[in-house]
């Protein structure tokens, strides 16, 4: 664990922040260079990545609020201070601030997030690696050991704390118990989302295939990390909030991406100004199929 990255007299450099600066700075940059290769690029810049980042963080503050909080952290709203960060309210806050800027420049809701989509699963990789060195969002105890098993030091809060509190470990004790890196397995899980949905948009016809299929992969991604998360209660059905919601977010996107296969999408004929850029990759030339 290394919640500070570098340390400077008495400057500190805290490593969740690093990564979420680093992470804001892919997820603003990302789309406007996709966009900046288009023949027509739409009117975006990289301003619209701080309307997301606002409208995440306060999302992500509410949504911690509502599921961890109690009536002390509504006071003054201090939670917008001391309460943690939930993703899922982040990512809702961000859809509506991203929509109220492509409202605001005139430009298509669909089609831009389907150049977000991709560097938002980057983005989030990123800042899981933050969470992994700031000792947050913790894994289960490792039932059997493992080459990957992490040990969390001795401090006053996060997995040593969490054991010594279940029992598991004494006060005494130097280290905590193997642990699941499950910040890393979700890192790992986001930058194959990442390569896949600039696959996905490089082939696709129809708008909104992408912005699916993130929701889709992360869905079933969320889903199945959070068996591995070690501080999240499971009050339904032996299952973690995060764990339903990913699970809507996977059978809702599905859903309506047959529906969108069979009705919209079938229906709509190809775009007769759709791009088609040539990318130099290793020497060879790639056709690229981007919708408007």
């Amino acid at each position: 664990m290394y919640s500070t990255l570098l340390e400077w007299g008495d400057l500190r450099i805290h490593s969740y922040t690093a990564m979420m600066t680093l992470a804001f700075l892919i997820g603003a940059l990302g789309p406007n260079w996709l966009n900046n290769r288009r023949e027509n690029p739409y009117p975006i810049s990289p301003a619209g990545g701080i309307w997301i980042f606002i409208a995440g963080i306060i999302g992500s503050k509410v949504y911690w609020v509502l599921q961890y909080g109690d009536g002390a952290d509504w006071r003054y709203l201090q939670f917008f201070i001391t309460g943690g960060l939930v993703f899922f309210g982040g990512l809702i806050g961000g859809i509506l601030g991203g929509i109220a800027y492509l409202k605001y420049v005139k430009a298509p809701v669909f089609p831009v997030a389907d150049m977000v989509a991709p560097f938002m699963a980057l983005a989030h990789g990123i800042g899981r690696l933050g969470c992994f060195l700031n000792g947050c969002c913790w894994g289960a105890v490792m039932k059997w050991q493992t080459p990957w098993g992490v040990t969390y030091p001795r401090t006053t809060y996060g997995p040593f704390r969490a054991q010594i509190r279940e029992g598991l470990i004494n006060a005494d004790y130097a280290r905590s118990l193997p642990v699941h890196p499950t910040q890393l397995y979700e890192t790992s899980g986001l930058v194959i989302i990442f390569v896949t949905l600039l696959i996905i948009y490089r082939r696709h016809k129809n708008t909104g295939v992408v912005t699916l299929s993130y929701l889709m992969l992360y869905g079933g991604l969320r889903f199945i990390t959070e068996f591995f998360r070690g501080e999240s209660g499971r009050p339904i059905m032996g299952l973690t909030v995060s764990q339903i919601v990913g699970l809507g977010m996977l059978i809702g996107s599905a859903v309506l991406f047959v529906v969108l296969k069979y009705t919209v999408w079938k229906e709509q004929p190809p775009t007769p100004d759709q791009d088609e850029d040539i990318e130099e990759c290793g020497g060879e030339a790639a056709e690229i199929h981007t919708a408007p």
